[in-house]
């Protein structure tokens, strides 16, 4: 069989079946991503082994399903830019950036130094703990949706702070890919290219290569993000306007997502960034522009149709369960980890702007599910070398326990009573109990001398 056909049968096995598993899951209550995560990991070297079968075993076929996930990686942080809310972002203000700052902090230190401590090497360790930052907004919005509390001020804060240290954790990303970058002479982008170039032709680059590579990362970082940002916020709209005018059918569609690889390609070369920043820089711009709907409903068909579910499959194809074998202590002190550094970090900083102790709690737990960045993060270490076998088995597990913990703690959560529930209670039977101010009505029972 032909590699092409081979390709063409890993997707038509993997692809209906991600669907049917995370259909699964949410007729449970269990959300879709877990699903795919599954299939993936049932497909993989801990159970099935699908991809070393005797009819897959050329190679290419398997080697192109990776690479076509990894563009699913890129498409789902080009969707996750569109579906920033950037007025709840505003809106949670000072409170939600402290909790997400918090939630960063924590996971990541903590993350990486325990790991550190358990035997792995520093550019591992500090692998794992960037993966541990990010909170899955997905997840936690259809918690908070399915019980109700959507018009929280929890909720405000829960979803502001999910989405900001989304953010931040592609920072985090973005600074340990460019260290990785750091002393290698056949580094891919302007920053390395410039760092080779002084470190030959100048004493300063000669005697503190580590300074000039930092220092050019930083400059290249700085024109990236200013010229990118600069260049979509100014010229998209007009170009999507341009585009429509052509006859051909879906050439906006097309042309968006080459702007999307193009955006993942220049912010490695130029930004010396992870790909996927560029794409969700891309998408953030979109999320302001008139034309939002009209892209938002193409690449919903693209990337949860194909490409995204392929992505999550390989994440789970990538983990061997099997290797966890004498790595239980590792996978049981990250989980704690996940779980303490964002239930006390996110809670405390919620509680040192005057959310009060339940509200706090409910924040913390609020934050806890691992989602997208994080497995993104995972698949980055994994295709770079930074994650062996039990490091991408311990994530996926981290993934996948705090995403089935979080609806259950955020749930039990939100029926601990407190005093400021009683008085949003007390307010909403006040303001029903108003004049209707349609018709200048009174409620029965009350004068108009009230």
């Amino acid at each position: 069989m032909s590699s092409t056909l081979q390709l063409a049968l890993l997707i038509a096995i993997l692809l209906p079946a991600s669907k049917l598993a995370a259909s699964l899951c949410t007729r449970f209550g269990i959300p879709a991503i877990l699903g795919e995560l599954l299939v993936g990991v049932i497909a993989g070297p801990g159970a099935f082994d699908l991809m070393h079968l005797s009819l897959f075993q050329a190679g290419l076929a398997t080697k192109a399903f990776l690479m076509v996930a990894q563009v699913g990686g890129l498409v789902l942080m080009f969707i996750a830019g569109l579906e920033t809310d950037i007025e709840r972002m505003r809106e949670a203000g000072v409170t939600a950036f402290l909790v997400a700052l918090s939630g960063v902090i924590w996971p990541f230190f903590l993350g990486a130094g325990a790991a550190h401590a358990l035997g792995l090497p520093w550019n591992s360790a500090l692998f794992l703990g960037g993966a541990l930052t990010a909170t899955s907004v997905s997840i936690s919005a259809r918690t908070l949706m399915d019980a109700g509390k959507m018009s929280s001020p929890e909720a405000s804060v829960i979803l502001g702070a999910a989405v900001i240290d989304d953010v931040m954790g592609l920072f985090v990303l973005a600074f340990l890919v460019a260290s990785m970058t750091t002393g290698k002479t056949d580094s891919f982008g302007l920053a390395a290219l410039a760092s080779n170039w002084l470190r030959l032709h100048s004493d300063t680059g000669a005697h503190h290569p580590l300074l000039v590579q930092m220092s050019l990362i930083a400059v290249c970082v700085t024109i990236f993000f200013g010229v990118s940002y600069g260049a979509a916020k100014r010229w998209l709209d007009p170009l999507i306007l341009q585009l429509r005018r052509l006859s051909a059918s879906e050439s906006v569609s097309s042309c968006v997502l080459a702007l999307v690889l193009v955006y993942a390609i220049a912010a490695e070369w130029l930004g010396s960034v992870a790909g996927i920043t560029g794409a969700y820089l891309l998408g953030y711009v979109f999320a302001g522009s008139e034309y939002k709907a009209d892209i938002e409903r193409t690449f919903y068909a693209i990337g949860h149709g194909l490409l995204i579910p392929l992505f999550f499959v390989s994440v789970g194809l990538s983990s061997n369960f099997r290797s966890l074998g004498g790595h239980w202590l590792l996978l049981g002190a990250i989980f704690l980890i996940a779980v303490v550094s964002k239930l006390l970090g996110c809670g405390v900083a919620a509680l040192a702007r005057g959310m009060g102790w339940v509200r706090s709690f409910r924040i913390g737990c609020g934050m806890v599910s691992r989602g997208e960045v994080g497995l993104i993060v995972t698949a980055m270490g994994a295709a770079s070398g930074v994650f062996r076998e039990p490091e991408v088995a311990v994530m996926v597990s981290v993934v996948l326990f705090t995403t089935l913990l979080t609806p259950l703690a955020l749930r039990g959560a939100f029926h601990i009573r407190c005093i400021e529930d009683e008085e949003i209670e007390e307010l909403a039977v006040y303001e029903a109990l108003l004049p209707s101010p349609a018709n200048g009505s009174t409620p029965s029972g009350m004068g108009q001398s009230q």
